[in-house]
């Protein structure tokens, strides 16, 4: 790997300075010296998002992804901003077939090294309200679907889990969320737009300026509530975080659909147990949460029941 970067640095005449792996999820993610962030795009050993970009070129969604960036920044927020290589480009190809972005370092603590009080909850239901303002009216062609189309697609990642272990009980009811979720997405497909699709905490930096998104490797066009359900899934843990980051986002001028909400509550669980499966299934934690999960969110939800009170409690979790 060690060449791999030397190779992605010199695409872009960047000395090799002080060299900081940051996480390997999605991406390689670097910090270059004070000044830059390389991101190899080269996933982690059993991290599986391949469903999520079924029938899609990844190349043209790290297009995508780019320019969604840059106009937010154009929109006045602020963002990561992306460096050119040496030849004018914003995407380097090494010479394994290895995709690379650098972009320029931004100063900020992610909000996973910080105490999440209710103050920060808050401002991260403005932030997303504010995110979700800048992004409406952008499109571009090459772009991830968080409608019907997902559902299927994660339904059928769930078929095939089936070959690694997954038992044909638990496959049988998460394809039936996909369905229900599938439909519910549908019939709000017109108010679907932009949104950055992975924020948790370590997507989130704290700057002086306010909080910041960054990582949007997971971005795409979908619902709004596609994003506060991953906030609540990622960083709610709390019946008090969750309160504050819904007032913040209704404060800020945000409205919160409890049905499509639900839908997309289920769908984020389903989506991040298509991702890590593979990971988790050898963890000892794994048997036990996925029996909650299945008690407590799944099978209410196929019953046509709700998941989330108006107060955002969670309604058949026990304790």
């Amino acid at each position: 790997m060690d060449d791999c970067i030397q190779e992605a640095l010199a695409n872009y005449n960047i000395a090799a300075t002080e060299i900081e792996l940051l996480r390997h999820n999605e991406n390689l993610t670097y910090r270059v010296g004070n000044e830059y962030l390389l991101q190899i795009h080269e996933p982690a050993e059993g991290f599986s998002a391949e469903f999520f970009f079924d029938g899609v070129d990844r190349v043209e969604i790290y297009k995508s992804e780019l320019a969604f960036q840059a106009h937010l920044k154009k929109q006045g927020m602020q963002i990561r901003e992306a460096v050119e290589n040496r030849y004018g480009e914003l995407i380097t190809k090494l010479q394994d077939g290895t995709y690379v972005t650098v972009s320029k370092w931004l100063d900020g603590k992610s909000l996973d090294k910080l105490e999440l009080n209710d103050s920060i909850c808050y401002q991260i239901g403005e932030m997303l309200v504010h995110l979700h303002q800048k992004a409406k009216g952008f499109r571009v062609s090459t772009v991830k679907n968080y409608g019907k189309q997902h559902c299927e697609c994660t339904k059928t990642r769930f078929q095939a889990l089936e070959n690694l272990g997954l038992s044909t009980e638990y496959s049988s009811i998460m394809q039936k969320c996909c369905d229900y979720a599938g439909a519910t997405l549908e019939k709000a497909r017109d108010e679907f737009q932009m949104i950055h699709g992975d924020l948790s905490a370590s997507n989130i930096l704290q700057t002086p300026d306010g909080l910041v998104p960054i990582d949007f490797s997971f971005f795409g066009i979908g619902h709004p509530m596609y994003d506060l359900a991953v906030l609540f899934g990622n960083i709610g843990g709390t019946l008090a975080r969750r309160q504050q980051m819904a007032e913040g986002y209704r404060n800020a001028g945000g409205t919160i659909c409890y049905d499509v909400l639900d839908a997309c509550f289920i769908l984020t669980l389903l989506d991040c147990l298509g991702i890590h499966y593979e990971q988790w299934r050898k963890q000892e934690w794994f048997a036990s949460r996925m029996q909650r999960w299945h008690k407590e969110n799944l099978i209410p939800y196929v019953q046509g029941e709700r998941i989330y009170a108006d107060d955002f409690y969670l309604l058949h979790v026990q304790g």
